[in-house]
C-alpha cells in the first residue's frame, strides 16, 4: 500500500513537471521566436531561402536552444510544478485520506522534493555537458538565421603573457579556429629598459604542430630602429584551444561550463564576473530546493485556495527571489563580494524555507 501511494503522488508530481516544463519552454520559444521572426524572414527573402529550408532551419535552432531555456526557468518550473501538483490532490480531496493511513505531510510530500533533486542534477548536468557543447552550434545557427558571418572565429582577441622579465601582449584581428590561422597579428615585447622593447607584426598566421609554434606570413621584428624577418611568432605557451579559450571570455556566464569558468578564474584572476559566474552555477540549482521550501507549507495550509491562487502565490515566490538574485548580482560592479552575492539569496531564502517548512502541519 505504501509503495502505491508513492507511486500515485510520484506519478502526480512528474505529470506535473513534465507538463508546465513543456509549457514554459514553448512559451519562451514563442516569445523569442515573435521578437526575431520579422529579421529572419528578411534575410530568409534577401538570401532567396526557401519556406521549407527556413523552417528545417529555425527547427534546429529551438531544438538547440531549448537546453538553454531549461537552465534558466528550472527551478521555476520545478516550484509551479510542485504547487499544481499538490493543488491536484487537494482538489481531489486525496490529501486526507492519505493522512489517515498514519502518513505525515512530509512524507507525503517527498516525491515533490525528489523532483526538485531531479531538476537540480539535470541542470548541473546540462550546465557541464550539453550547453557547452552545443553553444557554438546555437551560434552558428543564430548567424545563419540572421545573416551575420559564421563559423568559429574570434574578434580582435587580446592576450598577456609575463615571461621571466618580459612582458608579451598579442593583439590580433581575428582567429578562425577551424583553420586555426590568425589574421592581423601585432606583438608588444616589454622588458624593464626601453632597449628591450620589441615589436613583431605579420599579416597572418598559421599552426605547426611540429614546432609547437605559429608561422608567420610577411613577419618582421621591429627593435629600435632595425627591422629584420620574424618566422615563428613565439609568444608563449600559445596552443590553438588556447587561443581560443581567451574567446570564452565574451560569451555569458550561462553559457559556459563549471569547468570553463575554472580555466578563466586561474587564467584571468581577479575578475568577478567568473567567480561569480562560478558560484551562481551553484546556488541556482540550488533554488529549486530554496523555493519548494518557501511555498509548499504555503499550498498545504491553503485548503480552500483555487489551484490559481496556489499558482500565483509560486510565482510571486518566485519573482522575490529573482528579484533579489538579481539586485545582489549588480551589486557586485558597486564593491560587494562576487561570492555573498551568489550565496546570499540562497542563504536568505533558504533559512526561511527551512524554518516555514518545518512547522509544517502534520
Amino acid at each position: 500500500m505504501t509503495g502505491k501511494l508513492d507511486r500515485y503522488v510520484a506519478r502526480t508530481v512528474m505529470g506535473s513537471y513534465g507538463a508546465c516544463l513543456l509549457f514554459m519552454v514553448l512559451l519562451t520559444i514563442l516569445v523569442d521566436l515573435l521578437l526575431s521572426l520579422d529579421e529572419y524572414l528578411e534575410v530568409a527573402h534577401r538570401d532567396d531561402v526557401g519556406v521549407v529550408d527556413l523552417l528545417t532551419n529555425l527547427a534546429s535552432y529551438y531544438l538547440i536552444f531549448a537546453p538553454f531555456v531549461f537552465v534558466t526557468i528550472a527551478p521555476f518550473v520545478t516550484v509551479i510544478s510542485g504547487m499544481f501538483a499538490v493543488a491536484r490532490l487537494m482538489g481531489a480531496n486525496e490529501l486526507a485520506p492519505m493522512l489517515f493511513t498514519g502518513r505525515s505531510m512530509m512524507r507525503i510530500l517527498r516525491p515533490v522534493l525528489f523532483s526538485a533533486l531531479f531538476s537540480a542534477v539535470a541542470m548541473a548536468v546540462c550546465w557541464e555537458f550539453v550547453v557547452p557543447v552545443l553553444s557554438e552550434d546555437l551560434t552558428r545557427n543564430r548567424h545563419q538565421l540572421t545573416g551575420e558571418s559564421t563559423g568559429a572565429i574570434l574578434e580582435r582577441p587580446i592576450l598577456k603573457r609575463r615571461s621571466e622579465d618580459l612582458r608579451h601582449t598579442l593583439f590580433c584581428r581575428s582567429y578562425d579556429h577551424d583553420l586555426q590561422v590568425i589574421e592581423g597579428i601585432e606583438l608588444l615585447i616589454e622588458g624593464e629598459l626601453a632597449a628591450d622593447c620589441q615589436r613583431i607584426d605579420a599579416e597572418s598566421a598559421s599552426w605547426n604542430p611540429e614546432l609547437g609554434d605559429w608561422e608567420l606570413t610577411a613577419g618582421k621584428r621591429t627593435a629600435g630602429t632595425l627591422v629584420s624577418p620574424q618566422a615563428l611568432l613565439g609568444f608563449p605557451d600559445l596552443s590553438p584551444d588556447q587561443l581560443w579559450r581567451t574567446g570564452k571570455e565574451a560569451k555569458q556566464t550561462t553559457e559556459l561550463s563549471y569547468s570553463d569558468l575554472l580555466d578563466l578564474i586561474e587564467l584571468r584572476p581577479g575578475r568577478d564576473v567568473y567567480v561569480l559566474g562560478l558560484h551562481t552555477h551553484i546556488t541556482f540549482p540550488l533554488a529549486n530546493f530554496v523555493l519548494l521550501l518557501l511555498a509548499l507549507p504555503f499550498a498545504v495550509h491553503f485548503e480552500r485556495g483555487s489551484r490559481i491562487e496556489r499558482v500565483v502565490f509560486a510565482i510571486i515566490v518566485c519573482a522575490m527571489y529573482l528579484v533579489t538574485d538579481l539586485t545582489c548580482q549588480n551589486l557586485v560592479s558597486t564593491g560587494l563580494h562576487p561570492v555573498l552575492a551568489a550565496w546570499l539569496p540562497t542563504i536568505l531564502f533558504g533559512s526561511m524555507g527551512v524554518v516555514i517548512f518545518g512547522s509544517i502541519r502534520t
